[in-house]
């Protein structure tokens, strides 16, 4: 057996989904505090006028930040492909095992 059928076979893609999961529980839970982190030091960096970034200020890190998510919002099916729908069952069990994966690594970080 050669990689690629190891690979390819359904069991070790949903242990490679889990493990995705956990991945990214470790890194959201890791990234949350750092985003806080650096929102509560650019707040305070406005407050004594001292801004780290120039030409850059609270308000329009907030302004992009909504042009973003607008942006995602927008394009949601760029994201998701039409044709993924239809196999809306594997889908569902690749999201399970991931979310399950996620609040592992998000609590175990």
């Amino acid at each position: 057996m050669d990689l690629g059928t190891i690979l390819a076979n359904p069991i070790v893609e949903v242990a490679l989904i889990f493990v995705d999961g956990i991945l990214f529980g470790l890194g959201i839970k890791k990234g949350v505090w750092s985003v806080l982190l650096i929102i509560i030091a650019v707040a305070l960096g406005e407050y004594i006028n001292y801004s780290v970034v120039p030409k850059t200020s609270l308000s329009t890190f907030e302004a992009d930040v909504k042009d973003h998510i607008m942006y995602v919002i927008s394009n949601i099916e760029k994201v998701i492909p039409a044709h993924s729908i239809g196999s809306i069952g594997a889908i569902g069990v690749s999201f399970i095992v991931f979310g399950v994966g996620f609040v592992i690594g998000y609590l175990k970080g």
